[in-house]
């Protein structure tokens, strides 16, 4: 069974710019999506430092002269997905048996993930799945100081 989302050749990436100071983080972050025509695609990955965007929703980009990749100019519709990320403890890998059995659990509940090796993951809650569960979850290996958590897209419409 896969661990993480694969990527499919008709997708295309989309550039997210975000509100970082210079040197200090990522200044883009990329997903990919689907084209759907008229400068809209539908996400199909996970953001690992965009906010406010989740995997199913439409957006709209547009292509910028000079630039590779279309960019991301806003959400045209949330499709009931959430985002939530998490950072594992400098101490800790992502193979811990303590991880794999979270990301395993929340594949059977109906999640899946991305990692960004090699300490961040991120995570799509469709939907049909209790938040309530995914974060008691979390919780667990928050109070083992195994990982750090936050939502990157809470609201699922």
């Amino acid at each position: 069974m896969p661990t993480e989302q694969e990527t499919s050749e008709a997708l295309v990436r989309i550039r997210v710019p975000l509100d970082a100071a210079p040197g200090q983080a990522p200044q883009d972050d990329y997903l990919w999506a689907e084209p759907l025509g008229s400068g809209r695609f539908r996400i199909e990955s996970c953001p690992f430092f965009a906010y406010g965007v989740s995997r199913d929703d439409v957006v709209r980009a547009i292509e910028i002269a000079g630039e590779e990749t279309p960019r991301l100019e806003d959400v045209v519709e949330k499709c009931g997905h959430r985002t939530l990320r998490l950072a594992l403890d400098p101490s800790v890998e992502i193979a811990d048996p303590n991880v794999q059995g979270l990301l395993e659990r929340l594949l059977e509940l109906g999640c899946t993930h991305e990692a960004l090796r090699p300490k961040l993951v991120a995570i799509d809650v469709p939907g049909e799945v209790d938040v309530a569960i995914v974060a008691e979850l979390l919780q667990v290996l928050v109070d083992d100081r195994t990982i750090l958590w936050e939502w990157a897209d809470p609201r699922p419409s």
